[in-house]
């Protein structure tokens, strides 16, 4: 399911941004993009999301920022005064320009230290993890949305489905006797002006045969029951799109049987409907979680 989500949070010593995008995915895949501050958390941060979604391809940025220059680089007096002290004392000899720039001390190994490669404090994470949330909470907002149109969509392909398997249900019967008359006229014709003649235990075996080979009431009834099945799952406030996944495939294994069992024209051509409906099932249920 596509949505986009971001937030931005202030603490006292770190500015926090996040932004989450997801694109359709039958699994969960994330991808983060956090500053390097950050690296040794990205598991933690994971955890997080993975709480809050489950289907997706998701991409989240994190961005932070030191609010104060101390966090950001550190001079060390004690190790300026030890250059200073030598260069002066370099300088009386005659063997160094005395003048010391403050460009010419920042160059030197070791005056300068990173703040920011200081661990995260504990109320600095907390600023972290409430932007994820917040970037999450808006993130679900926006897929909620889309999951609404989604779910209006998926009823009007069921409700056309289950028109179509009332059209297979109500030609079915009609399969075994015009077979049965087409056998009784094809013999007749065959046997026109032999003497001999079909007798009708031996037609009604036959077609007891083609009727017991063709039979879809199982199948049907079946179908009938994974329909109920799929509107029951989109009336449920959860996660519902693997197991719309796996009735997806059941709807398919039985209209496939349909299929193979009837050598009728026009439930063949009603069995192709409803295989192009499974079809568009299948791409919607695959953007919902």
């Amino acid at each position: 399911m596509t949505g986009y989500g971001a937030a931005s949070v202030a603490g006292s010593r770190i500015h926090v941004e996040c932004e989450i995008r997801t694109v359709n995915s039958r699994s969960l895949k994330i991808s983060l993009r956090t500053p390097s501050v950050l690296n040794a958390r990205e598991s933690e941060i994971e955890s997080w999301i993975r709480k809050r979604v489950r289907r997706g391809s998701l991409t989240c940025f994190v961005r932070l920022s030191f609010l104060k220059a101390d966090d950001l680089l550190r001079i060390k007096p004690e190790i300026v005064r030890g250059f200073a002290n030598a260069i002066a004392a370099l300088a009386k000899e005659g063997l160094v320009e005395p003048k010391l720039t403050a460009a010419a001390l920042a160059a030197l190994p070791g005056v300068v230290e990173s703040g920011a490669s200081e661990p995260l404090r504990p109320a600095d994470l907390k600023v972290v993890r409430n932007t994820v949330t917040a970037a999450l909470d808006a993130l679900e907002e926006m897929r909620g949305r889309e999951a609404t149109h989604l779910i209006k969509d998926l009823r009007v392909i069921l409700k056309r489905m289950r028109k179509t398997l009332a059209g297979i249900r109500k030609r079915a019967p009609h399969v075994v006797t015009e077979y049965r008359d087409r056998l009784r006229e094809r013999v007749a014709q065959l046997l026109d002006g032999s003497g001999a003649h079909l007798d009708d235990a031996t037609l009604a075996r036959e077609v007891a045969v083609y009727a017991d080979r063709c039979d879809i009431t199982e199948e049907l009834t079946r179908l009938a029951a994974h329909f109920d099945e799929f509107d029951r799952y989109l009336a449920l406030d959860e996660e519902i799109g693997r197991t719309l996944d796996f009735l997806c495939q059941e709807l398919l294994r039985e209209t496939n049987t349909i299929g193979s069992k009837s050598g009728d024209v026009e439930i063949a051509r009603r069995v192709i409907e409803l295989k192009s409906d499974i079809d568009r099932l299948k791409e919607q249920v695959a953007n919902l979680e």
